[in-house]
């Protein structure tokens, strides 16, 4: 099985994710062996009161990250459906690049299991924690 390149991973999120998942600015910095890094670049359409990136962008990056994780882990892009996530807020996010850190921590035939991490590049401190469970057609 051959791994996806960050190029292609980015490539895929640019031509099969829906535009509103698209105007979250993800962009894949590294990927391999079912593990992805993702740069988040939050504009002000993610902005709430108080200058703070809202948590609804934040999940949905973090579910991005995870699926894109799952397509590195498969070798190739997969049909995927969010069954569960599980997501805990430990800090506030500003509008400056977050960097999120997905792996499949499982692979089975019809699901997969991954966790997300963000990290705010202000301080490096952990913002977001994140856990998802993916159905897949047969492999």
């Amino acid at each position: 099985m051959s791994e996806l390149t960050a190029s292609e991973l980015q490539q895929e999120f640019e031509k099969n994710f829906a535009p509103w998942v698209q105007e979250l600015d993800l962009a894949v910095a590294e990927a391999g062996d079912g593990r992805v890094m993702v740069v988040m670049r939050p504009g002000e359409q993610l902005v709430r009161a108080g200058g703070i990136v809202s948590g609804q962008a934040l999940m949905a990056a973090a579910d991005t990250a995870m699926v894109l994780a799952v397509f590195a882990a498969c070798g190739a892009p997969v049909l995927c459906a969010t069954v569960d996530m599980s997501t805990s807020f430990l800090k506030p996010a500003t509008r400056v690049d977050l960097h999120i850190s997905a792996e499949v921590t499982r692979l089975g035939r019809q699901m997969a299991f991954a966790r997300a991490e963000i990290t705010s590049s202000a301080d490096d401190k952990l913002v977001v924690t994140a856990s998802g469970t993916y159905a897949m057609p047969p492999r």
